[in-house]
């Protein structure tokens, strides 16, 4: 059996939902799978209100033929850094 590696898939928008309600868009992002396994998300927020921090919190990106949706386990927020554990849908 051969150890999978690492994975990294980087976008320029992306949106933050607390149920359907709007809570955030970013402006950048990257979502790493570790060769270990470990999902995390770094994103460039360009705006976001306090709801951001309530549970469950699900990062939406658009592609072509659909939308990826990742769950986050946990964020922490910097400045306009927006920093995450997530998993997959």
């Amino acid at each position: 059996m051969s150890e999978l590696g690492s994975v990294t898939v980087q976008g320029v928008d992306g949106k933050l939902y607390w149920g359907y309600h709007l809570v955030g868009t970013v402006r950048s992002w990257t979502a790493t799978r570790s060769a270990s396994g470990v999902l995390a998300l770094t994103a460039t927020l360009n705006q976001f209100d306090t709801t951001v921090s309530q549970r469950p919190i699900v990062f939406v990106v658009q592609h072509q033929h659909g939308a990826w949706r990742w769950p986050l386990e946990s964020l922490q927020i910097a400045g306009e850094t927006l920093s995450a554990s997530i998993r997959p849908a």
